[in-house]
């Protein structure tokens, strides 16, 4: 299970989201995320595992799991190297 760490929060500005940090942590980057990344992170505040947010995003998008799952896991791997999931 990928889960979003305590403390970081995405938060809408314009058509995009920022990931902020809140309750005290030293977070001086800024990560912006577009519509499908907002989608991928609302899962995983729920706990999604990986194939969980492939599937469910395949869904939304109407495409084959298979045509997005590289970007997807890319995706993921870039949130976990800036220590944001669990």
């Amino acid at each position: 299970m990928m889960k979003i760490k305590e403390g970081y929060r995405l938060r809408k500005v314009g058509n995009n989201s920022i990931v902020v940090a809140v309750g005290g942590i030293n977070f001086t980057g800024l990560i912006t995320v577009n519509e499908t990344g907002t989608f991928i992170w609302k899962m995983l505040e729920k706990g999604a595992e990986p194939d969980e947010v492939v599937n469910a995003l395949a869904k939304e998008c109407d495409v084959k799991p298979s045509d997005i799952q590289g970007e997807v896991y890319e995706f993921l791997q870039k949130l976990k190297g800036e220590g944001l999931v669990e």
